[in-house]
């Protein structure tokens, strides 16, 4: 009879010992408070009930432990789970009306209580969290980590709530992705709701509610062939660099509406050493914005967004802001083209710390039509003269602002135009019309071109070239000083230069020239010159040529046609020869 005792004792006791591990499927309604502490390496299921773990509870060697829908997974301080090792794995699958909740054991939880669930590299990618509310965890770390971490694995997370982490809700490092992520809540974290790398923000899905922070984004090497950030409740805020390149191409889409931060030196650079995309296509009532992750928005607050030699370009940025920016250096702009071509359409820029838009090499625009350049504390465009006439039509620039600084170049397109804007294209250096085949360029009525101190436009010097500034009694064409407005005084620029390879039909016609002749004091010259020109000579017609340092128009063996202009105020008088 005692050992009858005994034995029923003893299946008592190891009843209690295992029911945290395995229950009797046929009591659902059992609530078991167990203590938690070991590790699992087969398959183990958990079933309704509420379990207490304590220290580490490793799934490891290919362990899988199943939590049934309506359990409460409750941790002591510092108290985890880690699923680690070839094909371990944790499915916590609830419902809507039975979710799986993890949590503090204490009776007056916060944030931080316990440390985290975690997902360590080779862990099976088939993990599932569904239907699961996870609070008061990410206690691990108070600068880095997450209530879910996952390390260079790959799970799948929907319908879960996070909330009221001691840091982040969720952490994905290094090639940590998600194999499905939606209809997930993140509210009250200290941190932010997800951080990931940028390789791998694509797989942040649909249906999401983000709350506090929004999505922190690691600067990485982006290289998928092409994928999407979807649009999101938070922003996307982007640390350090984000590459976008591959030997065969990585396109990066930017869904319409979404919010992308950058934090101090933050900045997107497409197409170095790899083929890159990028796409920010949004739309008028869904325009996406670029802009710092500071509260107050401040010039030079992040860097830029530059395209390289190697951008597609099929690259856009339409209906985006992008502010704040231009933080990298004086000669760059909140965006940047260097030897490549993209669109730029529908866009404002504003309150860069540089340039707003900077044009390098041989870069220019396939499309710039409908944009809002303004507030930069430089020039809003800087370009190179070749490229000039890649601005489009229908752009709207700073009234106060500086202008468009078109860099020193050899001008060699076929015939291009230079169209009116509203703001004056500034020419800082000396612009050379020419190439072997013939080159024309032509200004629009109403177009301003200023000059810095000791630059000039020449035609037709070493190649064949022909300048038609064709102005209109109401919009003529302005050739003068970049001196600010009231400082104006003869000889701060050159001048026109026609050359002997002045290609026939060169005109200039309603136009102002103003403030130039100042190329040199041992040297006769004027606003206008003309050297040699014989067989293209120019039409120079309805001008006002006024205020040269020396003659308004200087004539060395030329034979211009002249007709009906009008000279102010110039030093030697209004016209001289040789």
């Amino acid at each position: 009879m005692k050992k009858l005792i005994f034995l029923s004792m003893l299946i008592s006791a190891l009843a209690l010992t295992f029911t945290s591990c395995e229950l009797d499927d046929e009591d659902d309604s059992l609530v078991v408070h167990d203590i938690i502490n070991e590790s699992i390496t087969t398959q183990v299921n958990w079933y309704l009930g509420t379990y207490v773990i304590e220290g580490t509870l490793y799934i490891q060697n290919g362990g899988h432990l199943t939590i049934a829908p309506g359990s409460t997974i409750k941790f002591m301080d510092g108290a985890k789970i880690v699923v680690t090792g070839s094909n371990s794995k944790l499915t916590a699958i609830g419902t809507q009306s039975d979710p799986i909740t993890f949590t503090s054991n204490s009776t007056t939880p916060s944030a931080g209580d316990w440390d985290y669930i975690s997902f360590e590299q080779s862990a099976s990618s088939s993990s599932t969290l569904t239907y699961c509310n996870l609070e008061y965890g990410g206690g691990y770390a108070s600068s880095y980590g997450g209530m879910l971490w996952v390390e260079d694995a790959t799970i799948s997370v929907n319908n879960c709530s996070f909330s009221n982490s001691g840091y982040h809700g969720v952490v994905c490092e290094d090639d940590s992705h998600f194999s499905s992520f939606t209809n997930n809540v993140a509210t009250d974290n200290v941190g932010y709701d997800i951080e990931i790398e940028g390789n791998w923000a694509h797989t942040i899905g649909t249906g999401n509610i983000l709350n506090g922070k929004g999505i922190f984004v690691n600067g990485d090497y982006y290289d998928q062939t092409s994928a999407t950030w979807l649009l999101q409740t938070a922003p996307y805020t982007i640390d350090g660099t984000l590459y976008i390149k591959h030997d065969n191409g990585a396109e990066l889409i930017i869904e319409a509406g979404n919010i992308i931060q950058f934090t101090n030196g933050g900045k997107i650079e497409v197409g170095f050493n790899g083929y890159g995309t990028l796409k920010a296509n949004g739309t008028e009532e869904l325009p996406i914005l670029f802009t710092s992750s500071a509260t107050q928005k401040q010039p030079g607050q992040w860097d830029y967004i530059d395209f390289g030699p190697q951008t597609s370009n099929t690259s856009i940025l339409n209906y985006c802001v992008i502010e704040a920016g231009g933080g990298y250096a004086s000669y760059y702009g909140s965006v940047i083209l260097e030897d490549c071509s993209v669109h730029i359409t529908n866009t404002e820029v504003r309150l860069s710390e540089a340039y707003g838009i900077s044009l390098h090499d041989d870069a220019y625009f396939i499309d710039f039509t409908g944009n809002y350049v303004h507030d930069c504390n430089s020039y809003e465009v800087f370009i190179q003269g070749n490229y000039v006439h890649s601005i489009g039509v229908a752009n709207q620039w700073d009234e106060d602002g500086m202008g468009i600084k078109v860099d020193g170049d050899y001008f060699t397109q076929p015939d291009r135009t230079w169209l009116a804007q509203s703001a004056a294209y500034v020419i800082d250096g000396n612009i050379y019309v020419g190439s072997e085949t013939g080159s024309v360029l032509r200004i629009e009525a109403g177009a301003t071109l200023k000059f810095t101190e000791g630059n000039y436009m020449e035609i037709g010097y070493s190649d064949y070239g022909s300048l038609v500034a064709i102005g209109t009694p109401s919009d003529p064409i302005i050739f003068t000083t970049a001196a600010p407005l009231g400082t104006e005084q003869p000889g701060q620029w050159d001048g026109i230069f026609f050359s002997s390879n002045t290609m026939n039909g060169a005109t200039i016609d309603y136009c102002d020239i103003s403030y130039g002749g100042g190329y040199s004091t041992s040297y006769n010259n004027g606003n206008i010159n003309l050297s040699d020109v014989t067989s293209g000579s120019p039409t120079i017609s309805n001008c006002t040529i006024s205020y040269s340092e020396g003659w308004g128009i200087y004539n060395d063996n030329s034979n211009p046609t002249l007709i009906n202009n009008t000279f102010v105020g110039n030093a030697n008088g209004d016209m001289g020869s040789k």
